[in-house]
């Protein structure tokens, strides 16, 4: 009696494992082949450690807030700022590209494949030198400054944001002509989207004449930072 009741309980136990199993069998996701994932918890875990990793990557604190798939980051950073920039849109990238680049900058962008691939990818892919001086705030910062003036000034720039040291200065020099510049990053922040931003002061002396700058700079979704105000 006791063996048959045993029996019983064990057979009702599998009718209901099997009951359930299908429920939680269901794909949720889909892969990057566009199968099913075993569960729902495969594609959180993928998504959660690739977001994770690029944030890391580019020196920014991770953003864990639940986003819909069509209000992603470019969406995001299109609404706040406008427009996003890209290397045809710095007149350093395309007016300087055959000038002396002393401060390396162009070179890094050409070994990049920056340039080549402005016509098919438009932003350019990886971004090699991170700075993108684009719109009237960015033109007006090297308004008067020659290629070879704005190749070191740009690794100022590219080396103080980059740098995540708030409050730091970083000086450039022109030994050709004896411009020279000061940047100064301020402090940095997440604006209301997440985006890394910094504020910046710039003193430049062009022929003996101190010229003076203040604004913003924001990264974009592909890494570079890009002047916003």
């Amino acid at each position: 009696m006791r063996m048959i009741k045993t029996m019983a309980i064990l057979t009702a136990a599998l009718m209901a494992a099997g009951a359930v199993q299908p429920a939680f069998a269901q794909p949720r996701g889909r892969g990057p082949g566009g199968g099913p994932y075993n569960n729902g918890y495969e594609e959180g875990y993928r998504d959660g450690y690739r977001n994770g990793y690029e944030d890391g990557r580019r020196g920014r604190r991770f953003d864990d807030r639940v986003i819909s798939r069509d209000n992603d980051r470019d969406d995001r950073w299109r609404r706040r700022y406008a427009r996003a920039y890209t290397y045809n849109d710095d007149v350093f990238y395309r007016e300087c590209r055959g000038s002396v680049d002393p401060a390396g900058i162009l070179a890094g962008a050409f070994i990049g494949g920056l340039f080549g691939n402005l016509a098919s990818r438009g932003s350019g892919g990886a971004t090699v030198a991170g700075i993108i001086l684009g719109g009237a705030a960015g033109a007006a910062l090297t308004r008067n400054m020659d290629c070879e003036d704005r190749s070191y000034a740009y690794k100022a720039y590219h080396d103080g944001f980059n740098s995540n040291r708030p409050n730091s200065t970083w000086n450039w020099r022109n030994p050709r002509n004896g411009h020279s510049g000061e940047f100064r990053v301020g402090d940095y922040y997440d604006d209301d989207d997440g985006f890394r931003c910094s504020t910046y002061t710039q003193r430049i002396f062009i022929n003996g004449r101190p010229q003076t700058s203040s604004g913003r700079a924001c990264q974009q979704p592909d890494g570079s930072w890009s002047i916003v105000s």
